[in-house]
């Protein structure tokens, strides 16, 4: 019987061989997880609780509700919000489901406003320039947390800008510059 132990040649061929050849174990990429949202807006008494986006892209339906939930209740009129407020939201969310809080509930009390709505608000402290105006803000608290609970989570997130005020029962949230910001009024 002749002697099966490869060379060093033959040893170094095939262990090139299996860095180049691909892996089934290595080609499977990591499946991105989908992405839902609980809501509640206690002005309107409204609820969103689906999945909006599947892991590759934002499902239009759930847009659409998005959009409407979201929309100026005063005025009941919608716009198309920034997806990223969306995203920001779920990035709040899974901030406390990480840290083992569970799933939670997030209230809406403001998001997009007309013109006419903003300006009603100016004397509550509402910006001439809001990003509400355009649809790239929301005013949140979550069920069960204080403000400065969601502030820290903000802060982690790292997108946008955050802001607190003196007396409010909410933290602002846009999708502006990050930046923060505490007013008293």
């Amino acid at each position: 019987m002749g002697d099966n132990t490869p060379t060093r040649r033959q040893f170094a061929l095939g262990l090139s061989a299996t860095v180049l050849l691909p892996s089934p174990a290595l080609a499977r990429k990591p499946q991105p997880k989908a992405r839902a949202l609980k809501l509640y807006n206690p002005n309107t008494k409204e609820r969103f609780d689906r999945v909006f986006h599947d892991g590759g892209r934002l499902l239009a339906a759930a847009q659409d509700e998005l959009n409407w939930f979201l929309r100026d209740n005063h005025e009941q009129i919608q716009t198309s919000m920034d997806p990223a407020v969306f995203d920001l939201m779920w990035r709040l969310a899974d901030w406390y489901r990480r840290r083992g809080k569970g799933r939670v509930t997030l209230n809406v009390h403001s998001a997009y406003r007309t013109k006419k709505t903003n300006e009603a608000l100016r004397r509550e402290g509402a910006a001439h320039n809001s990003r509400h105006l355009s649809g790239q803000a929301v005013d949140l608290t979550v069920q069960g947390y204080g403000r400065v609970f969601l502030a820290r989570a903000a802060l982690a997130a790292r997108r946008g800008g955050m802001g607190l005020y003196a007396g409010g029962r909410w933290v602002h949230l846009d999708t502006g510059p990050n930046r923060y910001w505490f007013r008293r009024r």
